[in-house]
């Protein structure tokens, strides 16, 4: 019978989440309030708004890196990397197409896409990627990748590789997009085409207008209307040829053909492309249009402001001051610069383990992320890591000794609060702030607040103040609060005493800052009386330790 199909609900959540961080939906939400359009018209312009914004306003993409691959000039033939001619180029490592595969088809097909488009990319700029280069980028076995491509070449697809032999290079057919869209044409079934070759539903779309648009003006040459389209010219040349074999095809050929008129009235630039396929397609005026393009390159100069290495990309995580049970739409983003590569990743890589590397760069993008105010989830690193969420929590336990600043550690969600647990202990053991760092991991800053939620929560409930009011001032979740409160009467006992004493120093060092409606709500009175508020049952309590009798807040 098969699973049952709401066991991928996950996913679907997370990835969720994860796209309502990414530019795309930001200009699917600015274009559907600026024009007043549909949703589904907003998305519509936001995929050529978003391919338009990467391949002609940005150096390089939010998640695009600048690597030294291996010149194609130099042939197929197996040379020692050190002797290679090497050329630079732009891969995507991170692109929002990688959630809509891992939504739509999971995590697998996900993996795959993200490789084909590697190596198509590098194809594409005149360089060839070799079995260790899409390892590292991708933190995948040797056996894995040859899995994947295997996969590919068995359906004729054209992803070439350094190394890769005359006769397998010849037995390969066509590139993914042309097999896609002839397989389609065929009659067989979109969804199983997309899934075979790893398209997702935005990069189909973009096949299907270009083949459509190259379908209604077949006059025009490839290297001409390259660039205006935004396709490598082999790209377009190998659709024109699909479709001058198919002339019964019934395409879109007047609506998406409008646009390039005849070759002498070709757009004299990418932007006046642009904006004639803005009029044709989505009926701009010419106003509009400019308008919209000049918003396009705002987001640009905002994208690109900064300068970055090249191995760094831009990702965008919820600020670390934002507290547990807020929506993201409620949340502060911050775009911050994350390492993707750096020269000691190809020390760390192994052939045939790809832990040692997933936990050297889920270290460094938690660490990183944190020093620029913001914190990644566990669905985030799953994202540039290019694997499960299972696999990021299995990797967490394989060392539990190093506390991590993800999302949910600081934000107490989750499992995340044992690690708060593991320093509260060790500290109220004896240990300095100095010996936790080292054996934790963590930073002092990190510590410190920890160590003061405690010392915040000990102090609220010594003074009488019950369980929903200390959540509600200290702004924090009531899990958090429970295990706290928890903690505090395992170490009530003599043993602890001049440590206890010296958390509630800490507090009284450090007093809670409250908003006006909290103290209203928390330092008022009882219902309908003058009375202050004191503990349920400060007469002999026995939830509190060293609760004193009568005790007002």
């Amino acid at each position: 019978m098969g699973r049952p199909s709401f066991f991928r609900q996950r996913i679907i959540t997370q990835a969720g989440s994860l796209e309502a961080k990414g530019l795309f939906n930001y200009l699917v939400s600015e274009i559907k309030a600026r024009r007043e359009v549909p949703l589904e018209e907003a998305i519509l312009i936001a995929h050529d708004a978003q391919a338009y914004l990467e391949r002609n306003l940005l150096r390089r993409g939010p998640g695009q890196i600048e690597f030294p691959a291996r010149a194609a000039s130099m042939g197929h033939r197996k040379v020692a990397r050190e002797k290679a001619e090497t050329r630079l180029i732009r891969l995507s490592v991170i692109a929002e197409e990688d959630i809509e595969l891992m939504s739509e088809f999971g995590i697998t097909v996900m993996e795959k896409g993200r490789l084909a488009r590697l190596i198509e990319e590098a194809y594409f700029q005149g360089a060839l990627l070799d079995g260790k280069s899409l390892g590292v980028l991708l933190c995948a076995t040797h056996r894995r990748l040859t899995n994947h491509l295997k996969g590919f070449w068995a359906e004729g697809a054209f992803l070439p590789l350094a190394g890769m032999k005359r006769e397998h290079r010849l037995s390969l057919k066509n590139l993914r997009a042309v097999l896609a869209l002839e397989r389609y044409l065929a009659g067989e079934d979109l969804r199983t085409v997309r899934r075979t070759f790893a398209l997702s539903s935005s990069r189909w779309q973009s096949i299907w207008h270009l083949a459509c648009t190259l379908a209604a003006r077949k006059d025009l040459p490839a290297d001409k209307i390259a660039p205006l389209l935004g396709e490598s010219p082999e790209l377009i040349s190998r659709c024109q040829e699909l479709i001058a074999r198919q002339p019964d095809v019934q395409l879109l050929t007047a609506a998406e053909g409008g646009w390039l008129r005849r070759l002498e009235d070709l757009p004299s630039s990418p932007a006046a492309s642009f904006a004639a396929l803005l009029e044709a397609r989505h009926g701009y005026s010419p106003a509009a249009a400019a308008n919209f393009i000049a918003d396009l390159n705002e987001i640009a100069e905002r994208l690109g402001g900064s300068a970055r290495e090249a191995g760094q990309i831009i990702y965008t995580a919820v600020a670390d001051t934002e507290p547990p049970g807020r929506t993201l739409s409620e949340c502060q983003l911050k775009a911050v610069h994350l390492s993707f590569l750096l020269p000691e990743d190809w020390e760390v890589y192994q052939r045939d383990s790809a832990a040692p590397l997933r936990w050297n760069r889920l270290l460094r993008f938690s660490t990183e992320a944190r020093k620029q105010g913001a914190t990644l989830s566990q669905p985030d690193l799953a994202l540039l890591l290019g694997c499960s969420v299972e696999a990021i929590r299995h990797l967490l336990k394989e060392h539990p000794n190093v506390v991590l600043p993800t999302r949910g550690f600081i934000a107490d969600l989750g499992p995340a609060l044992s690690h708060a647990e593991k320093i509260i202990r060790l500290y109220m053991d004896g240990y300095t702030e100095t010996e936790i760092a080292r054996r934790t991991g963590h930073s002092y800053d990190s510590i410190e607040k920890y160590l003061l939620d405690f010392a915040r929560v000990v102090y609220l409930a010594e003074q009488g103040m019950p369980l929903p009011a200390i959540r509600q001032v200290l702004a924090v979740s009531r899990r958090l609060v429970e295990k706290h409160l928890s903690l505090y009467r395992e170490f009530a006992g003599p043993d602890y005493a001049f440590r206890l004493a010296r958390i509630r120093r800490l507090a009284e060092a450090h007093p809670v800052k409250k908003t006006p409606n909290q103290r209203s709500e928390t330092l008022g009175t009882q219902e309908g009386g003058s009375e202050p508020l004191r503990h349920p049952s400060c007469q002999g309590c026995t939830k509190l330790p060293n609760c004193p009798p009568q005790a007002p807040l």
